[in-house]
């Protein structure tokens, strides 16, 4: 990042930051604005052992030039934050109380500065928008685990897609090892999320069904949801052992950091990024053919999510951006139900069939159920060919 003077940011990127700040989303009273943008653009290094020993804990340490000297920052995993100032501008090693509280953690190896935080408006939108999916995590955390209204999961769910898609769609202009360091842990978290989502959704879809049932298929039904919420119970198991796990608190730690990006990259080019993202969904469209399977579909919508959330990237407003979420939201629908009922499907198989009998038991109830189509489309030819016979009857003498 570049200063003017010692260290201090210049001022009119600061009014043009808190500008931009009011026309956004998140945008707060004037002195709010201005505060915040002068705190993105300050000069402000992070400091850590070259193998990252406090990122890992969720530890971070700051140095920010300020009139005639140096404020040392030190913030622990708990919110605790230390700060301490030193006269002049030249100590590039923590004062001795910030030194003392991380002795145990460093072991003796000597801190190295990170690269400073970058002020170009594509890699500020960037940050501001991974920040975005770390509150979210943090918010419908509690509701997740707790388990009660299944929407806090699909939202925390939700949240660590974005990141994920955020980060592929930048890969050219973020450090890889720093972006493997998070995409890892929130693969493993989607792995962890995902049965416990589908059996929500499942089981919601399994109810409402089951209320118009005819009496003799409803004990059936009863056994099924309780085979589905016992299934539930399980993957809630696995679900809250992942966010109890050191894999998840630092991945929350480092979501918390500044991305990382990619030496020698001075600019993150949003405004290529969703275009890139469209013409890999439209030959993703082209390839389908006239009879996709399931497969193709569900990647289909896999490239479509990753194209809304580059264009999510972009700046805030515009009625085309608007428009373009919009339209790409309903397709993600279409496509989420579509892709819900082949888990559907999968998930009843396997829910009920384990030995031969059942096996036919399941054929026949799907066999059954195509009876239902059979009895709507006889139904729907009566009228017309009533209206042939009738009038072919005239013509009796």
């Amino acid at each position: 990042m570049h200063a003017i003077g010692a260290g201090r940011p210049d001022p009119e990127a600061i009014r043009l930051r808190a500008f931009e700040l009011s026309q956004g989303p998140e945008r707060a009273n004037d002195v709010d604005n201005w505060l915040r943008a002068e705190r993105e653009l300050s000069v402000e290094h992070g400091y850590d052992t070259v193998d990252r020993d406090l990122e890992r804990l969720g530890i971070a340490i700051s140095r920010l030039p300020v009139e005639a000297g140096v404020v040392w920052r030190l913030s622990l995993p708990r919110g605790e934050r230390v700060e301490e100032w030193e006269p002049g501008n030249d100590g590039l090693a923590p004062p001795a109380e910030i030194a003392r509280l991380i002795a145990a953690v460093v072991g003796g190896k000597p801190l190295v500065p990170g690269p400073p935080l970058a002020r170009e408006p594509g890699a500020l939108r960037l940050r501001e928008r991974i920040e975005s999916q770390r509150l979210a995590l943090i918010s419908h955390d509690p509701g997740s685990r707790l388990g009660a209204d299944p929407e806090n999961l699909h939202q925390h769910r939700v949240a660590g897609r974005r990141a994920r898609a955020f980060l592929h769609a930048t890969k050219e202009f973020v450090d890889p090892e720093w972006r493997r360091s998070v995409t890892a842990p929130l693969r493993e978290l989607a792995s962890a999320t995902g049965p416990v989502r589908d059996l929500d959704v499942l089981l919601e879809h399994v109810r409402g069904q089951a209320e118009s049932l005819d009496e003799p298929d409803r004990t059936g039904a009863a056994w099924l949801v309780a085979a589905l919420e016992e299934q539930r119970a399980l993957a809630r198991r696995e679900l809250l052992t992942a966010l109890d796990g050191d894999g998840y608190r630092l991945l929350l730690a480092r979501l918390r950091l500044p991305p990382r990006l990619a030496p020698g990259v001075e600019r993150v080019r949003l405004e290529r990024i969703a275009q890139k993202e469209l013409r890999r969904l439209t030959k993703a469209v082209n390839r389908l053919g006239k009879r996709p399977k399931d497969g193709d579909l569900h990647g289909l919508r896999i490239q479509l999510k990753r194209t809304r959330y580059a264009a999510e990237l972009g700046p805030s407003g515009g009625a085309k951006r608007k428009r373009f979420l919009e339209h790409a939201g309903a397709l993600q629908d279409v496509l989420g139900e579509y892709q819900d009922a082949v888990v559907a499907e999968e998930r009843l198989r396997r829910a009920t069939v384990v030995d031969p009998q059942t096996a036919a038991a399941y054929v026949a109830g799907r066999i059954a159920e195509r009876q239902a189509g059979r009895r709507s489309a006889a139904a729907k030819q009566l009228p017309a060919a009533w209206k042939l016979l009738r009038k072919s009857g005239r013509k009796l003498r």
